[in-house]
Order: C-alpha cells, then sequence, then structure tokens
C-alpha cells in the first residue's frame, strides 16, 4: 500500500493552486537546480559526469510535481535512493531543497500568501521522506561496505593464520631434522624428527644439552662463518642418546627479520648413513668390476693353456698301456689340470662369465641337499638351523651353482665361528659361546623406497636366502673387501680367498643383490636376494657323455687366434675322421667359407680374437648362409653370453678346458642334427 499524505478539504483547493503555480516555474527552477549541481560537479566528479549533472536539473522538477499530484512519500523516499546509489552528495541535495524552497516562496508570498503554509508543510514532507531514503540507502551501502571490509580483513587474517599454520606443520613433520636457536646459541625448538634421530622423548631435554654435541663444532665458530658466507655445513659421525652411532649431514643458515637482521639460526640435519652405505657399496661394485674384468682375461688366456695341456694329455693317454709309468705320468698331468680347471671355474663364476644350466628351481630343494651335506661334513659343536618358507617362490637359476652358493656362505660362517676360538675369546669376546648356522628361506616385495636401499636393486618381486652365524662378526674395512678374488683372513692352509668371489659373481650371474651385516662379537648375515621366476620348478635330466672320442665325417672349420688351440682340434678331430680346415681370425674365416662354402660342414668358432671378433664374425657367416651350423668354442663369455649365441642361431656352446670326449660327441652330435 502506497504511504500518501492526507490533506484537509480546504488544503485540496489549496493544493490546486499550488501545482499551477509549480508549473508556471519549473523551467526557471529546472535552470537553476542544473546550474547549481553543475557548480558543484567537482565534487561528484568520481561519481557522476557532467552531463548527468544536467539531466537532474529537470528530472529533480518533475519529480517534484509529480509529487504534488500524487502526495506519495514513499515516492520520495524511493527517489532519495536512487541519488545515493548513483552517488550524487548531500550538499547537492540540499541546494536542490534550497532551491525549491526560495522559488516557491518568491512566487507565493505576494498573491498566494494564504497557501504559503501548505506549500512549506509539503515542501518539508517532500524532502524529509527524499533525505530519510537518501541517508537510509547511505547507511545501507556504509554497512555494507564495512561488511566487506570486514570479511577481506577475516580472510586476510584467516589466510595468513592457515599460511602459518602451514609452515609450523611444514616444519614440525619434515622427515630431516630441523633446530632453531637463538644467537647466543641456545636452542628455542627442534622437530619430531630430530628428537627420532638423536632417541629423545622430549623437546625439554634437548633445551638443556651443549650444542655443539649436535653440531659437532663450535656454535661461535658456526656464527662467524655464516655471517661470512651465509650459510654453513658439516658432516660428521654423531652419537645418539642410547650409544649408537650414525653417519650425520647438517647446513645451518640464519633467520632474519623484516629489516634484514639476524634474529637466530636454523640447522637441518639428514641422516646421511644409508646414503653412504649406499656409495660404499657402488665403490665396492666399481671395484668389482674391474678385478673381474683382469680376472676375466687371465681365466681366457689360462683356459687356453689348460686346453692345449689336457687335450695333449688325453690323446697321450689313449696310445699309452694304462698300467705303464708314462700313463701313470700323464694321469698326474690331467689331475693337476683339473685342478686348474676347477680353479678358472670358480674365476668364471665372479667374473660373471659363466651363467651355467639354469631352470626353475625351488631353493628350498637346494638348502635341504645343503642341510644333508652340512650335517655329514660339520663338527658336532655346529648346529644348523632351517627356518625355509613352505610357499617360497621359484626362481630361474643353475642348482649346481646355488649349491655351491650356499656351501661357500655356510663355510664361511662355519670358520667364523670356531677359528682361533681360544684367541678370540681373549681378545674379541663373543656375545654367545653357541656355533649356531641359521638358514632361512622368505619371499620379499622389493618396492620403490627399499630398492633405493641396495645397490643393483630394482623393484619386484625376489626370494631371499639368508645365511647367520653366530660367529666373531667382521670390522668395517674386512667388509668393504670381502667379494675380492683371493682376499682372506684365514690362514694360508685354510683358503685362497674365492669362496665369496664366487658367491658374488653368481649372484650378479643371476641378476640378484645382496646385504651383509656384521657386528663384531654378535656374528654376520648375508642376505641373497633373486628374482622370481613364475613357472613350476622342474627335474634335472643328467646328461649322458660317451667315454672315448666320438668318430664322424664331414668338413670343419677351426678359427681360432691360439696356434695350439688350432692344432689341438685339427689333431683331434682328424683321428675322428673329420676333414678340417683352420683360420687365425673372423676375417679369415669370413675369406675361407665364401670360397669353400659348399664343403664345410661346421664351423666351430671362438669368440676373443684379433681383427675381427666372434661376435661380428658370427652374425657376417649368419648373413652369408642362415643355415650355417656353428658350435661355439670360448673360455670367456663376456662379449655375449651362452644364451645369446643359442638366441642368435649357434647350435651349441662349449667352454674351455674341455675334455676331448665331450668335444668329439658335440662335434658328431651337431652334424647329425
Amino acid at each position: 500500500m502506497l504511504n500518501k499524505l492526507t490533506l484537509q478539504n480546504n488544503e485540496k483547493e489549496q493544493i490546486k493552486i499550488l501545482r499551477e503555480c509549480f508549473v508556471r516555474k519549473r523551467n526557471e527552477l529546472s535552470n537553476r537546480i542544473t546550474k547549481s549541481l553543475l557548480s558543484m560537479a567537482f565534487e561528484n566528479r568520481f561519481t557522476l559526469h557532467p552531463r548527468r549533472l544536467k539531466e537532474l536539473g529537470l528530472e529533480e522538477t518533475k519529480n517534484y510535481q509529480e509529487f504534488l499530484t500524487h502526495l506519495n512519500i514513499d515516492k520520495a523516499k524511493q527517489i532519495g535512493r536512487g541519488h545515493a546509489l548513483e552517488g550524487l552528495g548531500v550538499k547537492p541535495l540540499l541546494s536542490i531543497g534550497n532551491i525549491l524552497r526560495d522559488s516557491m516562496i518568491c512566487e507565493l508570498e505576494p498573491q498566494y500568501s494564504t497557501i504559503l503554509k501548505l506549500s512549506e508543510k509539503l515542501l518539508d514532507t517532500y524532502l524529509s521522506s527524499y533525505l530519510l531514503g537518501f541517508m537510509t540507502s547511505r547507511e545501507d551501502q556504509t554497512l555494507k561496505e564495512q561488511e566487506q571490509i570486514r570479511k577481506a580483513l577475516s580472510t586476510a587474517l584467516e589466510q595468513q593464520r592457515r599460511e602459518l599454520f602451514i609452515k609450523n606443520h611444514a616444519i614440525h613433520t619434515y622427515v630431516n631434522g630441523i633446530m632453531l636457536t637463538n644467537l647466543e646459541g641456545s636452542i628455542t625448538y627442534v622437530n619430531p624428527a630430530f628428537l627420532k634421530m638423536w632417541c629423545y622423548d622430549s623437546t625439554e631435554e634437548v633445551f638443556h644439552i651443549e650444542i655443539i654435541r649436535f653440531l659437532g663444532a663450535d656454535f661461535n665458530e658456526l656464527m662467524n662463518v655464516l655471517k661470512t658466507t651465509g650459510g654453513w655445513q658439516n658432516e660428521f659421525t654423531a652419537h645418539r642418546r642410547d650409544g649408537s652411532s650414525f653417519e650425520l649431514n647438517i647446513s645451518a643458515s640464519l633467520i632474519k627479520d623484516d629489516s634484514n637482521e639476524p634474529i637466530g639460526v636454523m640447522a637441518s640435519f639428514i641422516d646421511s648413513t644409508e646414503r653412504k652405505r649406499l656409495e660404499a657399496q657402488f665403490r665396492q661394485a666399481q671395484k668389482m668390476e674391474a678385478l673381474g674384468q683382469l680376472a676375466g682375461g687371465i681365466v681366457h688366456d689360462f683356459n687356453n693353456l689348460l686346453q692345449v695341456i689336457t687335450g695333449y694329455t688325453s690323446l697321450e693317454m689313449m696310445n699309452a698301456p694304462r698300467e705303464s709309468d708314462r700313463y701313470n705320468n700323464l694321469m698326474q698331468i690331467k689331475v693337476a689340470t683339473e685342478r686348474g680347471k676347477g680353479l678358472t671355474e670358480q674365476l668364471r663364476f665372479f667374473t660373471r662369465q659363466d651363467t651355467g644350466k639354469a631352470r626353475t628351481i625351488c631353493l628350498n630343494d637346494v638348502v635341504n641337499e645343503t642341510y644333508n651335506l652340512l650335517k655329514r661334513t660339520f663338527q658336532p659343536e655346529t648346529q644348523i638351523r632351517l627356518t625355509l618358507d613352505k610357499d617360497l617362490r621359484s626362481v630361474k637359476a643353475d642348482p649346481s651353482q646355488m649349491s655351491q652358493l650356499l656351501m661357500n656362505l655356510c663355510v664361511n660362517a662355519r670358520d667364523a665361528m670356531i677359528m682361533n676360538k681360544d684367541a678370540m675369546k681373549a681378545s674379541r669376546p663373543r656375545k654367545t659361546e653357541e656355533n649356531i648356522l641359521t638358514i632361512e628361506t622368505y619371499n620379499k616385495d622389493i618396492d620403490k623406497t627399499l630398492a633405493q636401499l641396495y645397490l643393483n636393486a630394482k623393484p619386484g618381486k625376489y626370494i631371499c636366502v639368508k645365511v647367520s652365524d653366530t660367529g666373531i662378526g667382521m670390522r668395517p674395512e674386512v667388509i668393504e673387501r670381502l667379494f675380492e678374488p683371493f682376499f682372506t683372513t684365514k690362514s694360508e692352509k685354510s683358503g685362497i680367498g674365492l669362496g665369496l668371489a664366487v658367491v658374488y659373481g653368481i649372484v650378479r650371474n643371476h641378476n640378484g643383490f645382496f646385504d651383509v651385516q656384521s657386528t663384531l662379537g654378535e656374528g654376520s648375515s648375508f642376505e641373497i636376494f633373486l628374482p622370481i621366476f613364475e613357472e613350476p620348478a622342474k627335474k634335472q635330466v643328467e646328461e649322458q657323455h660317451k667315454p672315448s672320442l666320438t668318430h664322424g665325417k664331414g668338413a670343419v672349420l677351426i678359427v681360432d687366434d691360439d696356434s695350439q688351440m688350432r692344432e689341438l682340434a685339427v689333431t683331434t678331430l682328424k683321428q675322428c675322421g673329420y676333414h678340417t680346415i683352420v683360420a687365425e681370425d673372423g676375417v679369415e674365416a669370413l675369406s675361407m667359407y665364401k670360397k669353400s662354402k659348399a664343403e664345410i660342414d661346421l664351423v666351430i668358432l671362438d669368440i676373443i680374437m684379433p681383427k675381427m671378433g666372434g661376435w661380428e664374425c658370427f652374425r657376417k657367416l649368419k648373413e652369408l648362409d642362415p643355415d650355417i651350423k656353428v658350435l661355439i668354442m670360448t673360455g670367456y663369455t663376456t662379449d655375449g653370453s651362452v644364451d645369446d649365441f643359442l638366441k642368435e642361431g649357434a647350435e651349441d656352446v662349449i667352454l674351455k678346458p674341455f675334455d676331448l670326449e665331450t668335444f668329439t660327441n658335440m662335434v658328431n652330435r651337431v652334424l647329425k642334427a
């Protein structure tokens, strides 16, 4: 409902006259109001354009004329609210009211003095409602702006509070230790990671400890460095509250206020024990790789020598009477070469040249077989305990190599428990006097985080074989050289130092990795991790070898850079009925094969040769004749594993030194295939 002004009967007649007077003055009023508003244009420069001020003069006269017609108070309030929202100031509004009042007084006073009071009453009502609407709108705007400011301040404070919370939370939950101090060196804050790193239960315990214990350096020296360079670092072996040691890396910096003045020090603590352990493993792996390359070259040359000796010895033994002194002398030579062959086989494991004949097996079977052997050979005082996972996954490995790996580890553990027992009791007491050898097997899933803790480890599923002992333990300098060939802490009669070197080669040969833990007086543990192979384990089929040379027919091209090896192969194959052709390297072999391709039935190819190696020669021969039969004969397979040659199409691989029975049997089998 409209809020209208109520008039008495005599006032209704008077207002008609008032409206007529106003209509006569309307144009004049409009011009005066416009002129007044334009004079105040500077005060309204931020809200109203001068063009708009010109329009307001005419609008104001129309608005008041409409009020005189309808006497609508709410309309007057609405006009005032509109001007407030539009941005018109209070001074222009008062000016409009004064112009309307002055004009009506001048118009009415001479002739219509009787209705002057009604005019003032109506004008006061209009202006009061007009200003009431204006001020109400202004108050609403002010309240709204204050609310917006309050919300903005509240948001800013909340954001500041959240930022402070996030910063505090980041420091409080940081994985590395954080310590804050004042400029005098008193500790003012440490985060939970710091407490955990140093094995303290509360911050109060830390506040009463000299800061040099945590920094490993004098605080005054630290401050001098910080003021000069802005940063400080230190690395040392620290000792926790419980006495245990760990490697620590510290970095410190100054905390400065808004005026760039130092107010404190922040130090960050990183436990670098695992990083240093990995660095040591990496250095050890590099050293082992270099030793492996050296040993590999020795194996190659030594195998050629052994092959010549054992080959000619076998040929002579075939022609000598079994009961003669000559036969017995030749047998001694053969026994000596067999011992040399065993040595090169161990070196081949170390240099990762021998993958053996891998098949799918369950290591629990190998452990049980080794256990039965150990029970019969180890002294009674050595207790052997097995903890085998009945759900152990399968691996692809050479059973004989796995057996040798376990045997080497167990023998090493036994020796650590019993050697120089009386002397060790006096100089290095053991935690227990019992000799306990424990063999464990279990499945282990290695994720990315765990893989970072071991050298050569990759994420995946593994089986683990762990051999532990209660022996005397090892010093760090011994662990560093543990897998070096010919390194041993035993007496000369007890071993030559190849046992653990062979373990290293076998593990790396099977794409595995290992971890060694040892504490003086408590014992050692070796964990071997091997990747699983998802295929049921198969039983091994024993190969049968003929006891004598196997005869046959065909032309054989023998490619070897060693003249004695070539001569031995020629002599042996000729005795068995074969026609032989020889080449000193791959280049000569290709030339001969191109000339006599139709006549050659088999190529016996060495790998390591000058000018052109065996691998390159093998591939070029395959390009000349995809159906060519090639038998690889080598004592060194670093240039390509056995499986690689077989995948590329080689008929078979025979490793030097070999016995002539096996050699001639393999040649005959390949030619008949």
